[in-house]
């Protein structure tokens, strides 16, 4: 059935899943060859097959120069002083290889020698290109590398499949095990950090999940419990597509960001060097890279982000005891980035694509110039522009006198939305045309965009294999002059929030906690004797979001089209001259104006 499955997908899907994501030509250092049995360098040509697993409690075997010429050795992995400190599921993925009709293998614990740092960063930063050019990849989401892969006649163990069957007249029924809701998730393989890039950037996978076999590819979902062709029901995410296919959208790259965030890591400085290979890949469509997790183009933006709910709660990540030199690169923790917290985050959106399911719309304004640096004292010469090009660019989006840019046709704005029959929402200037591009993949349920429409269009980049990623010096210190005040908050009494109050006691704004222990040491209320708990807010950018007027007695959104204009800001403390974020929030812009705040020169870390 597996070879019938890869057989398929390879003569029938064509284009769709062989390098869906134009990768640029890739090929990994080392690979394994199953027939030899040991390393090959990996330019050899043919396919190979990549494999995704947990290591467990077990320990990747260390590989030096001397050990690395001996694995080139034909044979080598049969030597016995080697073939001990592989971990079974390394035998077990070589013989499957094998049966599938492949020749080589890609598994991270042999093909990444670490002995050697700038070797081991570029395979690192390669990774999401690797599984993305693999021919398939296998996903082991039961156990971890000591159970290896269960059911592989004569050399695993019996996987204890217990298939229900239904006698039904002549015939037998087999249970449907597999739901929509059944895969990726609910396993300790879905938790872990590492693996979300390695299963997110393969466009085949053979799915070993809760002892069954399935295959999984850009067209189809099979499960081995089912005849080919009665699969009833299947879920492929298309968010990826909307990026990959050249559009910077910030909804889309938020979800692929909440859902790595939430998985767990041995070591909490993995963080970034955990997601690196997938912002390579990404960084072809957002123009400039990622700085610790943070697209550049919508940097302004971006650094407000926020826990995703009132009630989530993001736990500090800390480096682990472990010695610098086993520190992978790039790494660091620094606050301003969701990539010094652990939990479910979100970095918003931006009033670009329409989301026809929301009745408001949110722009950003830049209200200072970002730098980044190695250290504290980076001097101004040295440091980094960090240029948010997105909003430099977008007036000129705006301009429908000029010509379109390639791809885009335009059409009418519409009145209402389809549902529910509300009016349209939309920034300034865009109240006529809506936009749509050739490139852009059909809109998903996920992100309200069914029709693939925009405000306005860009020059949206032709993703070829040719193209290549770019990608940032990683410097963990932001620079920047604004401005701030104190202010005085209390608990709201809605989860995590807190209304922040200016001297005469007037709620102004609110400031969004990391968690429930930061809420701890706020007030429950303002009283005569305490005006609340003094935190130190700056400004980072002013937003204007576009909104409905709610029509009480038709309990619905109608006309007139409202704006309200605020300045994002962080609650800092300072340490030793470097501030530390502790939470984002949001100020009343004329409120904020009148405070007449200081000017700050912010060394954030």
């Amino acid at each position: 059935m597996l070879k019938q499955w890869k057989h398929n997908c390879l003569a029938l899907h064509g284009k769709s899943c062989d390098n869906p994501m134009k990768i640029w030509a890739t090929r990994p250092a080392w690979l394994i060859d199953v027939q030899r049995r040991c390393l090959v360098p990996g330019q050899v040509p043919g396919n190979f097959v990549a494999l995704s697993y947990m290591y467990g409690n077990l320990e990747a075997p260390h590989i030096d120069a001397d050990m690395l010429a001996n694995l080139q050795k034909p044979l080598a992995l049969d030597n016995p002083e080697i073939a001990r400190i592989l971990p079974p599921i390394v035998q077990h993925a070589i013989y499957l290889t094998g049966v599938i009709g492949e020749l080589y293998l890609w598994v991270d614990a042999l093909c990444i020698p670490r002995y050697n740092p700038e070797v081991t960063k570029e395979q690192l930063e390669m990774m999401g290109a690797i599984y993305a050019t693999a021919v398939v990849t296998i996903i082991a989401a039961d156990g971890d590398a000591s159970d290896g892969l269960r059911g592989l006649r004569g050399v695993s163990t019996s996987r204890g499949l217990d298939q229900s069957i239904i006698p039904f007249g002549d015939e037998q029924l087999l249970v449907r095990n597999t739901g929509i809701f059944s895969m990726g998730s609910g396993l300790p393989y879905y938790d872990r950090g590492w693996t979300y890039q390695e299963y997110k950037m393969s466009p085949r996978r053979i799915l070993f999940n809760e002892r069954e076999l399935h295959w999984e590819c850009s067209c189809s979902v099979w499960h081995e419990e089912l005849v080919l062709g009665a699969e009833v029901d299947k879920y492929i995410d298309d968010r990826l597509k909307i990026i990959l296919a050249g559009f910077p959208e910030l909804s889309s790259l938020s979800n692929i960001i909440g859902s790595y965030n939430t998985r767990t890591l041995r070591y909490d400085e993995d963080a970034l060097p955990g997601i690196t290979g997938l912002f390579s890949v990404l960084s072809r469509s957002f123009t400039g890279g990622f700085l610790y997790g943070l697209p550049t183009m919508l940097f302004d933006r971006v650094l407000g982000w926020s826990p995703h709910w009132k009630f989530t709660n993001l736990r500090r990540r800390t480096e682990s005891s472990r010695s610098t030199e086993d520190h992978l690169s790039p790494s660091g923790l620094p606050s301003w980035s969701w990539i010094g917290w652990q939990g479910l985050i979100s970095i918003g959106s931006e009033a670009a694509l329409i989301n026809s399911r929301s009745n408001w719309a949110n722009e950003t304004t830049p209200i200072t110039e970002w730098y980044t640096g190695r250290s504290s004292q980076t001097p101004p010469c040295q440091r980094q522009r960090v240029r948010s090009t997105w909003f430099e660019n977008r007036q000129g989006h705006k301009d429908f006198t000029k010509q379109l840019p390639a791809g885009w046709a335009r059409h009418d704005a519409p009145r209402t939305v389809s549902f529910p029959e509300e009016p349209f929402v939309y920034p300034d200037g865009c109240d006529r045309y809506i936009f749509k591009h050739d490139n852009m993949p059909p809109g998903s349920y996920d992100n309200g965009n069914e029709d693939g429409t925009w405000h306005f269009p860009f020059p949206v980049p032709e993703i070829q294999e040719s193209v290549l990623p770019s990608m940032p010096e990683q410097t963990p210190y932001l620079f920047c002059d604004t401005v701030g005040t104190t202010l005085w908050g209390h608990q709201s009494g809605d989860g995590n929030m807190v209304r922040l109050c200016n001297s005469d006691g007037e709620v102004i704004g609110w400031l969004h906690l990391h968690n429930a222990d930061m809420l701890a040491h706020f007030p429950t209320a303002v009283t005569r004797d305490e005006a609340g708990l003094p935190v130190e807010i700056v400004a980072i950018y002013k937003s204007t979001t576009y909104y409905n007027t709610w029509d009480e007695p038709k309990e619905r959104y109608g006309l007139p089209l409202r704006r309200h204009e605020e300045y994002t800001v962080l609650w800092i403390e300072w340490k030793n001259g470097v501030a530390c974020r502790q939470a984002s929030g949001g100020i009343e812009a004329d409120k904020w104006d009148a405070l007449k705040p200081g000017a700050v020169s912010l060394i954030l870390n």
